[in-house]
């Protein structure tokens, strides 16, 4: 059996997951959430799930946000994202997150099934709507991307424009962790030292 939690804000959902997912006859709920610091407490208390359900958009703490406390906090908990935002932005920052999985929430309850077993056993898993958005263009932005997602080319603006992590976070809805996590991948990519570093390559390429 696989050991799962859910985290939804809405109960129907939440009530509707759960039915589905006992449905599936390998699957066992452990536990249900309704934002992110809820889910963390479920799994301080000892509970410990094989695979995480979470919705992004929550009160307190959203799923990127409980997300990247689990990689830190609990080793081996696997993390699904179950959303209806079909926004480019957000699978780049569940990527940078360690995020596992990916689905839109109407996937079909096979896809769903699917999702959770490849997860489960270590490997990942976006669904095929998930990945023709990842793979959409950015309308209206000229030239190459330096390698660059197009969220990290929005971080790599705003840092150069002397924002913090906290300003740019508030500024995108993400949490400065995420914003740093960001940061660190630009930093690596483009193989640059520091806030100094990141500056000079905006300025040397006429992205402020």
């Amino acid at each position: 059996m696989i050991r799962v939690v859910i985290a939804d804000d809405h109960r129907l959902v939440l009530a509707g997951f759960k039915a589905l997912l006992e449905d599936l006859g390998f699957v066992e709920v452990l536990g249900e959430a309704r934002n992110g610091k809820e889910l963390l407490d479920l799994l301080r208390r000892g509970i410990r799930p094989d695979v995480v359900l979470v919705d992004h958009e929550m009160p307190l703490m959203n799923g990127l946000e409980a997300a990247m406390a689990i990689r830190e906090e609990f080793f081996g908990v696997k993390v699904i994202m179950l959303t209806m935002l079909q926004d480019k932005a957000l699978i780049e920052d569940a990527l940078a997150a360690g995020i596992q999985g990916f689905l839109y929430k109407n996937a079909s309850f096979d896809e769903l099934g699917l999702a959770i077993k490849k997860v489960a056993a270590g490997e990942s898993y976006f669904s095929g709507d998930v990945t023709l958005t990842l793979l959409q263009k950015q309308t209206g932005q000229p030239g190459a991307n330096f390698g660059l997602s197009d969220r990290e080319m929005e971080i790599l603006k705003l840092v150069a424009k002397g924002q913090t992590s906290t300003e740019i976070g508030r500024q995108l809805f993400i949490s400065p962790r995420t914003v740093d996590t960001h940061r660190n991948n630009i930093l690596q990519k483009l193989g640059v030292q520091g806030i100094a570093g990141l500056v000079e390559f905006a300025i040397k390429n006429k992205l402020v």
